[in-house]
């Protein structure tokens, strides 16, 4: 399962709520609400709790594709859309839903197979397979 940006967001959002409400419970029972030392100690459980969620979420996602020489079998995907005329379109690769480039200028159809050739940042370089 991937979780779209917006899924993201709300999962941070929610995370951030929850450590408000835990920061704001540990001062009313530290009974020291408006000390500098405890609000300092109130930011620090909302950050860490935040950092905490994004990095679970970015090791947990399903985002990692690595290309390398010999990784064929992961590299076929299935064109989404047709190719533009600047020849770019998405494809699905591994479940994925990806931006692509075609390397040749040759027309790539909705549903053709397709071989990631190479990976710039969340762009792929990708051929039609035979």
């Amino acid at each position: 399962m991937s979780l779209t940006r917006r899924q993201k967001w709300w999962i941070i959002g929610v995370e951030t709520a929850f450590s408000i409400a835990l920061a704001a419970w540990v001062l009313v029972r530290l009974d020291r609400i408006f000390e500098p030392v405890a609000l300092l100690v109130a930011a620090i459980i909302i950050v860490v709790g935040d950092l905490v969620t994004v990095l679970l979420m970015e090791r947990f996602a399903p985002t990692r594709i690595t290309i390398e020489p010999g990784e064929d079998a992961g590299r076929i995907g299935r064109a989404l859309t047709d190719f533009s005329s600047d020849g770019e379109g998405r494809v699905v690769l591994r479940g994925e839903q990806w931006r692509a480039r075609a390397r040749s200028r040759a027309s790539i159809a909705a549903g053709a197979k397709v071989r990631v050739v190479s990976r710039r940042g969340l762009l792929l370089d990708v051929e039609a397979v035979d």
